[in-house]
Formats: structure tokens, sequence, C-alpha cells
């Protein structure tokens, strides 16, 4: 007679080892992003993340990926990116409310900040920096950010946290996992200042939000693109600088 029991207890094992593998490169990923644009930040007088961050970024995207689908089936790898079509109108809808509230707070964040202390911004000007948007402006960062919001987003919610939750055994430790993952992906954009680290670990709490309601990750990377692009066009990474 065929033990189910087993069977299933063999698939278990499979899926925390195979998250173990994710975790690993998830910490990898992370840390050595941090390694580096550390030791680049000597070799520069402005800023790296500036000029190098998204190649650091692409470059060790391209170092965890290899060993990991060495490792983990593929199918286990691309499950998260199938599309719920049962769910997809409620995920558009949850990804453009957060779209309006998040950015509705980056707005007014800037708006407040340029009341009480506009010198803190002084740089950050015109309130909108649309130009930096025009062909003749545009940057290999800003040109690479589609792969930036869809890299990060994979290593925050499926990686990092359905990893570390698989290891942790059980939903009721999911808070745990995206508190964890939230500090390192804050910690990874260290070099703008703690307002950044701030402001990037409140944005993966929200992106997990998402996550876990919808079920669609391509969701959330459109919404990490948009409000990322808005970040930068608000120019408020330049609160934890001092530029």
């Amino acid at each position: 007679m065929f033990d189910t029991t087993r069977t299933e207890a063999i698939k278990v094992s499979d899926k925390k080892q195979y998250s173990e593998y994710l975790l690993i490169a998830f910490l990898t990923y992370m840390s050595l992003y941090i390694i580096i644009n550390s030791a680049l930040e000597q070799f520069f007088k402005s800023n790296p993340v500036y000029k190098i961050g998204n190649f650091v970024g692409l470059f060790l995207a391209i170092c965890t990926l290899i060993p990991l689908a060495r490792k983990v089936p593929t199918d286990f790898l691309t499950a998260p990116l199938k599309v719920n079509k049962e769910k997809i109108k409620h995920a558009l809808v949850v990804g453009l409310s957060i779209c309006l509230l998040f950015g509705s707070f980056m707005i007014f964040l800037k708006y407040s900040i340029l009341q009480i202390n506009p010198e803190l911004l002084k740089r950050a000007q015109p309130f909108f920096y649309f130009k930096r948007l025009k062909p003749e402006f545009i940057t290999p960062n800003t040109i690479l950010y589609p792969f930036t919001a869809f890299w990060q987003e994979y290593c925050i919610n499926v990686m990092g946290y359905d990893g570390m939750r698989t290891l942790l055994v059980g939903n009721h430790r999911k808070h745990k996992s995206v508190s964890v993952v939230a500090l390192f992906f804050g910690a990874m954009h260290y070099l703008y200042g703690f307002p950044m680290i701030v402001f990037t670990a409140l944005f993966v709490l929200f992106m997990n939000f998402i996550y876990r309601k919808t079920k669609n990750l391509w969701v959330c990377m459109l919404v990490h693109f948009f409000l990322g692009q808005l970040l930068f066009t608000l120019q408020l990474q330049k609160i934890g600088l001092g530029l």
C-alpha cells in the first residue's frame, strides 16, 4: 500500500531544503551589496549608489541566481511568478490603493519638510523633477530600474519572506519573517542615510502586505517601480545625504 504520509513528509522536507537555499541567496545578495558599495565608497567623492548601485545589483543578482538555479527546481523558483487570474482584479485594486496611499505620503512628506526646514532639501528642486525622465537626462540607473524593482521584490518576498517563514514553520511567524527582511532591506540603503533606512524598511512592510493579500508578485513589482520613480522624481533620497 502506498504511504501518502511519507510522501507528504518528503515534499515538506524538500520545501524546507529549497527555502534554505532561497534564504542563503537572499542573505548573500544583501550582504554583498552592502560590502561592495561600502568598498566603492572609498573610491568616489560622491555617493556611489548614484553611479553604479544598480550595476552592482545586476552583478550580484546573476551571482546569486546561478548557484540557486542549480540547487532548486525551476518550477519552485517560478511558481511565485504565476498569475492568479481569479485574484488579478483584487490585486490591481490593492496595488493601486497602496500607490495612492504611499505616493500621497511621499508628496506630503516633501511638502512638510519644505515648510518646516527647506534647507534640508535645498537641492531637491523643483518639487517634481520630471526633467530626469527626458531622453537626454535618463541615467543607466533609471533604465535598469524595472529590473531592480523585479529583482528586489523577488528577493524580499520570495527568497527572504517565504524562505524564512517556511524555515520558522507556520504562518503565525510571518510577522517575524517580514520584520527581519525589512531590516536587511533598510540596511542595504544605508549609504543614503538614516531617513532612507527607515523609509525603505517601511516600504518593505507595504510591499509584503500586497504580496500576502494578493499572492501576485507582478503587482508588487509594478508598485515598487511606480513608487521608486516617484521617490527619485521628488528627490526624497537627498533627505539623508544633506545635499
